[in-house]
């Protein structure tokens, strides 16, 4: 498992608990899907979760985090 992982879905057959390969296979689905992986969503301020996983997405939600008091 990753060290820094912060991806709370356990249950994703992705997510670095459930195999060896450290964040590579979430990274490259996420690639390939044009989204973002939700431990950039976590670092920049998680706790809910973003309307969309894009990159789109992750430009509203960081500015909105900006924004926020």
């Amino acid at each position: 498992m990753s060290g820094f992982c912060t991806c709370a879905d356990l249950a994703c057959p992705l997510n670095p608990a459930n195999h060896d390969r450290g964040c590579d296979l979430c990274v490259q689905k996420c690639l390939a899907k044009g989204e973002i992986p939700s431990c950039f969503f976590n670092a920049a301020g998680g706790g809910e979760k973003p309307e969309a996983y894009t990159y789109q997405g992750f430009a509203r939600f960081v500015l909105a985090k900006k924004e926020a008091p």
